[in-house]
């Protein structure tokens, strides 16, 4: 609840208005910030993609180390 002074530090909503080049910016900046998802995603589905490939390859390396240790 504001009271005394604090009625003064109270902002009112025609101080919250955007001016001309502010509401410009803003499909600018939604723009920006839909294609750095787009990039997150796509580097998300390539440290995927190269995350299963390092696994197929330590899974077979492993698999010809265990057949060394049964020659020996």
């Amino acid at each position: 609840m504001l009271v005394g002074s604090d009625l003064r530090m109270a902002k009112s909503r025609s101080d919250f208005q955007l001016t001309k080049e502010e509401r410009e910016t803003i499909p600018k900046i939604k723009k920006e910030i839909n294609t750095m998802k787009k990039g997150y995603k796509e580097m998300a589905a390539i440290n995927l993609a190269l995350s299963n490939l390092y696994f197929e390859i330590e899974s077979e390396a492993e698999s010809y180390y265990d057949r060394v240790a049964e020659c020996e």
